[in-house]
């Protein structure tokens, strides 16, 4: 463990006894630990000026290959456990890059066009282990999906950013690598149309294990992913192409058949500008409303041009941003606020540019945070884990 007498120090833990050394002192010091990750370090109110940052190191502890079951430190890197797991012909299906730690997929519950057919992180997981801000070691879930009574809290945790303490181990479910994937790309004329389509179109063969629309200087388009035997994938695209014959609205310009690894390659490629532009909001609306939320976005946005749109439709998230400006951010806050407030959305800013740091980070409040609010207080009372980052101490306001 790193020294950590001097000003807000770095300190990485490569085990949980290190881990709990680590809380302990901190609780008996008062010192806020801060673990906001790599692609979430814009995410939420900043840390408080005095903190020690929490780095973890890990690797796959055990994988049980005939169970499709892998337990793996936080610390573990996507890129790792994909490694690690690739010669017994599994793969976790979640989308996020090689260079992010287990723990940061857990605090942030990342998915992708994946969860269509597998599942998001929170349904993945079947147990987990965490230090609470008492420096006790918490053991919830297990290997098995029905060895949990009561209140999951192996599944509250996820997505929790980091506020409720640090996730050091993981036990999660893996699959099998479909031994083909065939990638359809469509061209859709207007995205509103989708929002009536889709519940039927996944009642059919023609239903996509992965589903993302994109908005780009050409219009918008549908990326499909289909997984599966080669005989398999081939009667789930002729079921498409039949199903488009009616419809004048879509069009299939691609279709490309390769192996699992490039599919997951190009799906990474379309989502590389959320870490590298200056803004970027993850909005949440109904799955029913989803084509029309992009389309007042796209439409109500003065400059067209700089403004990306990422879609996960079936599951009502988008992603909105580009490389823009203080102003331009916070003209896109109020149109997406306008949007959503109709229809019970959500709204969070991942990344917001230089100068748009009044925009609030989260809109509007969540009906649950009473509750968040006692469960920060049972499992944090002294606020050491990345306080105020959403949670804000009772006595203050973010």
């Amino acid at each position: 463990m790193s020294d950590t007498t001097t000003a807000n120090p770095t300190v990485e833990i490569d085990n949980p006894a290190t881990l709990v050394e680590l809380v302990r002192d901190c609780e008996s010091r008062e010192t806020a630990i801060v673990d906001y990750g790599i692609a979430h370090g814009g995410l939420g109110y900043p840390p408080p000026a005095e903190h020690v940052r929490l780095v973890q190191h890990g690797s796959v502890i055990e994988h049980y290959e005939r169970d499709l079951t892998v337990r793996a430190a936080a610390g573990t890197t996507m890129g790792k456990l994909q490694e690690t797991l690739q010669p017994h012909n599994q793969f976790l299906p979640i989308d996020a890059d090689d260079d992010l730690t287990l723990g940061e997929v857990i605090n942030h519950n990342m998915y992708g066009p994946l969860r269509v057919a597998y599942g998001s992180t929170r349904e993945l997981i079947l147990g987990l282990r965490f230090v609470d801000g008492r420096g006790r070691d918490i053991h919830v879930g297990g290997r098995t999906v029905k060895n949990v009574a009561g209140y999951d809290m192996s599944r509250f945790m996820v997505g929790s950013l980091g506020e409720m303490g640090p996730v050091y181990e993981a036990t999660l479910r893996t699959c099998a690598i479909p031994s083909q994937a065939i990638g359809v790309e469509l061209s859709i004329n207007n995205p509103d149309e989708l929002d009536s389509i889709l519940p039927d179109w996944l009642l059919t063969d023609a239903a996509p294990g992965a589903m993302t629309m994109i908005r780009s200087d050409s219009g918008w388009q549908l990326h499909f992913g289909y997984f599966g035997t080669s005989r398999s994938c081939e009667v789930q695209l002729t079921s498409l192409e039949t199903r488009l014959r009616s419809d004048e609205n879509l069009d299939i310009v691609t279709r490309s058949r390769h192996a699992l690894p490039e599919h997951l390659d190009q799906t990474a490629g379309r989502r590389a500008w959320r870490r590298e532009d200056a803004a970027v909001v993850k909005v949440i609306v109904p799955p029913a409303h989803t084509g029309r939320a992009c389309n007042a976005l796209a439409n109500g946005f003065a400059d067209t041009s700089s403004l990306r749109i990422e879609a996960l439709p079936v599951h009502g998230c988008i992603f909105a941003g580009g490389r823009l400006d203080a102003t331009q951010a916070q003209a896109l806050d109020k149109l997406i606020n306008g949007t959503i407030d109709p229809v019970g959305g959500l709204r969070t800013w991942v990344n917001r540019p230089n100068g748009a740091k009044s925009i609030e980070p989260f809109a509007p409040p969540q009906l649950d945070r009473p509750m968040l609010d006692r469960l920060k207080r049972t499992l944090d009372p002294k606020y050491l884990f990345n306080p105020g980052r959403f949670l804000a101490r009772p006595e203050t306001d973010p």
